[in-house]
């Protein structure tokens, strides 16, 4: 949503969400027409953003029962506590993956363990080249047949499975889409914004990075976006001198590449 979202799907949003869930209403709006006339696929993040940004509730319960998981799997836990000991969070990530046939990478094992207490034992640290233990290892029978109840069947589709082309949000807030459905993570996701900006200027060189000048990390109209140096990103964060007046962020910019170039040439 580059400009904010058109009027008449706020509005449809306003008399549709109360009530209902989250996935309740991205089925309804994604069999509403919206999705072919604006161009887009919703997701359950599209539809949190947009209810956070317009204050709309659906005043529907907050919260699971206690031992519930909406996105993970029945029998996990005990999976993860059984094959964790001795192995790094990476190839515990991808076993995970295999067995119960969900995305789970690296970064969400990790946490996944510090919230449930779960300790391999191992040094974190490895060096580079390293190869799980257990590469090109099948897996015995009796771990068969422990494990074959939560085995997911061939074709099975993970419940957080997201389509090509329909977009979601990174941890840091930024609009990503799906293009592909192979590779790893930041080959089948594009950053909109970075797309954008590379569409109208080409690729963007290296120490480089595109910001917002509004601040709104939805707003990618390449009207809102501005080819920077790495250094003056970090000197304006450091200042604080982002705002959501267009014209204040670029003042902002232009004293702070003032800094950075006034520090170069000090440690030269």
């Amino acid at each position: 949503m580059a400009r904010g979202w058109p009027e008449e799907i706020v509005k449809w949003l306003r008399e549709n969400v109360p009530g209902k869930t989250t996935k309740q209403i991205v089925t309804m709006i994604n069999q509403h027409g919206f999705d072919q006339k604006y161009g887009l696929a919703f997701s359950e993040s599209m539809i949190k953003t947009a209810k956070k940004r317009y204050g709309i509730r659906s005043g529907t319960p907050v919260g699971n029962p206690k031992g519930y998981s909406l996105k993970y799997p029945e029998g996990m836990e005990t999976y993860i506590r059984g094959i964790a000991p001795g192995k790094y969070a990476g190839e515990i990530a991808e076993m995970v993956s295999d067995h119960f046939g969900i995305e789970f990478n690296e970064r969400q094992c990790r946490a996944y363990k510090k919230n449930h207490n779960i300790i391999s034992g191992v040094d974190c640290r490895f060096e580079r080249g390293h190869e799980p233990a257990n590469k090109g290892r099948p897996m015995s029978k009796e771990q068969y047949e422990r494990s074959k109840a939560t085995m997911f069947k061939k074709g099975h589709v993970p419940a957080n499975h997201m389509n090509v082309g329909e977009y979601t949000h990174t941890t840091e807030g930024y609009l990503i889409r799906k293009v592909k459905e192979d590779g790893p993570q930041r080959e089948r996701f594009e950053f909109v914004h970075r797309t954008v900006w590379e569409e109208h200027n080409g690729p963007i060189p290296e120490g480089k990075m595109v910001s917002f000048l509004d601040g709104d990390k939805d707003n990618c109209s390449i009207e809102n976006l501005v080819l920077m140096d790495n250094a003056v990103n970090l000197e304006m964060n450091r200042r604080k001198l982002r705002f959501t007046d267009k014209d204040r962020t670029k003042t902002g910019m232009l004293v702070s590449e003032l800094r950075v170039a006034v520090r170069r040439k000090d440690s030269k």
